[in-house]
């Protein structure tokens, strides 16, 4: 029932943004009255793709689909504009689903509900229902007291690690994180004064390619936060230094992309010069030896290393999370993550390349959420050590109801700032909101 919420909300937020934020440009302007609108979903076939970088294996989109629409789910849609009186009003595919949502206008005086049991008989059709009415901006989701961001209330992970009630004390000032990835969307209006050096060790191509693993760690970190469109990055405030190490594989497919001892290496000398405060590999491979001396110099330098760990037990990729003193970050869907740390790593909304936003998976963004909780700390604290920030996270768990292994930002830094609980009556409520779903 989540989900059918989720396509709504999307789709009614499409209607309140730029044509340049939906994959198809809308028709016409959206009908003021709702109650002649209708929210219709058809199948949207997604292709195979390879391993991202920055993923482990069985995670972040391993399977899902390009944030495109298929032939078969345009021709559905025009079917349908022939077969009954509908006006596409707007449209967007929804990969977590494997759909493509569309907004219609009733061009007819035909009664909304019995149009609606036409169209649900209709083979073409995966889901109708009428257009419903969501505010993320009231006491259903109190997030939205603290952020005018329009998406803020799909991210329940927020609430659950009670962000909001960190941002009250730190948003991650001054603290410069190095995102060892892709290339980004530096053009994405979230990332917009947060990037305060890019730089390409791949190969020469200037202006570096816009890839889509890079974009969606760097939107989680610090996507703008009060901007007035979007998501709420968790270290809002924080500048980013993004070192394109890996590149897009097109033989992979899709969003699958790669990197190898050489770039990776180029890149973490490259942040240990420029002193980075806190280093964010959201990948996972073999252990490699030169590599791990390269962080262990940078630990030893002052750098907080966080790296996402691979969820499969059985599997070699070991590397970063098992180099001593690199903060290891799993998924807290994943049945055997009731130790370590651990940050939300389903169905997180985060930012695509071209200005858009998709939900995606796996310890990639588990990883890029724990490092942007580690700049709050930092930006507290600069001379905060990795061991002492592991152990604030740890201390965390369990904080005003958190479950597992999930860190709570508020209260690991009211710890290292007071030794006092957060003041947390709020999140309490959001988070029980969660789990109740």
């Amino acid at each position: 029932m989540w989900r059918v919420i989720l396509c709504c909300l999307l789709c009614h937020f499409a209607l309140t943004v730029s044509a340049t934020d939906l994959d198809t440009k809308p028709a016409a302007g959206p009908n003021p009255d709702a109650t002649r609108q209708v929210v219709v979903t058809v199948q949207n076939p997604r292709s195979e793709r390879g391993l991202r970088a920055g993923s482990t294996p069985k995670s972040y989109g391993a399977t899902a689909s390009s944030y495109e629409v298929s032939t078969q789910a345009r021709r559905s849609l025009e079917r349908l504009e022939t077969r009954y009186p509908l006006r596409r009003v707007a449209e967007w595919p929804i990969e977590t689903l494997g759909v493509h949502c569309a907004v219609f206008a009733i061009t007819t005086a035909e009664q909304r509900e019995t149009l609606l049991a036409r169209l649900r008989a209709d083979p073409d059709v995966e889901s109708a229902q009428p257009l419903q009415t969501f505010s993320v901006r009231t006491d259903s989701q109190p997030a939205n007291d603290t952020y005018d961001d329009p998406y803020v209330g799909l991210q329940p992970g927020l609430a659950a690690m009670d962000i909001a009630g960190a941002h009250r004390r730190s948003r991650g000032e001054k603290v410069r994180i190095a995102i060892v990835d892709t290339g980004i969307d530096a053009g994405h209006p979230e990332l917009a004064g947060r990037i305060a050096e890019y730089v390409n060790l791949v190969d020469d191509t200037v202006p570096p390619p816009i890839e889509a693993h890079g974009t969606a760690v760097a939107g989680v970190i610090a996507a703008a936060a009060n901007n007035g469109e979007g998501i709420v990055g968790v270290a809002p405030s924080a500048q980013l230094l993004v070192l394109r190490a890996c590149w897009q594989s097109a033989a992979a497919g899709g969003d699958a992309a790669i990197c190898n001892s050489f770039t990776l290496a180029r890149a973490l000398v490259r942040a240990i010069e420029d002193r980075a405060s806190v280093i964010n590999l959201s990948l996972a491979g073999p252990d490699d030896a030169l590599l791990a001396r390269l962080l262990g110099r940078a630990i030893e330098r002052g750098a907080i290393v966080v790296g996402a760990m691979v969820e499969d037990p059985a599997s070699t990729e070991r590397f970063p999370a098992a180099v001593p003193g690199v903060i290891g970050v799993r998924s807290a869907e994943w049945p055997d993550a009731g130790t370590g740390v651990c940050a939300p790593g389903r169905d997180v909304l985060t930012l695509r390349p071209q200005g858009r936003y998709d939900f995606e998976n796996g310890s990639s963004l588990a990883a890029a959420q724990i490092s942007g909780i580690v700049a709050l700390l930092r930006a507290r604290k600069p001379r905060l050590r990795s061991a002492q920030a592991l152990a604030l996270l740890e201390q965390s768990h369990g904080a005003q109801g958190t479950p597992g292994c999930l860190v709570n930002a508020c209260s690991a830094l009211a710890q290292m700032l007071d030794g006092v609980a957060c003041d947390d009556e709020p999140a309490r409520r959001a988070l029980a909101r969660v789990q109740d779903r």
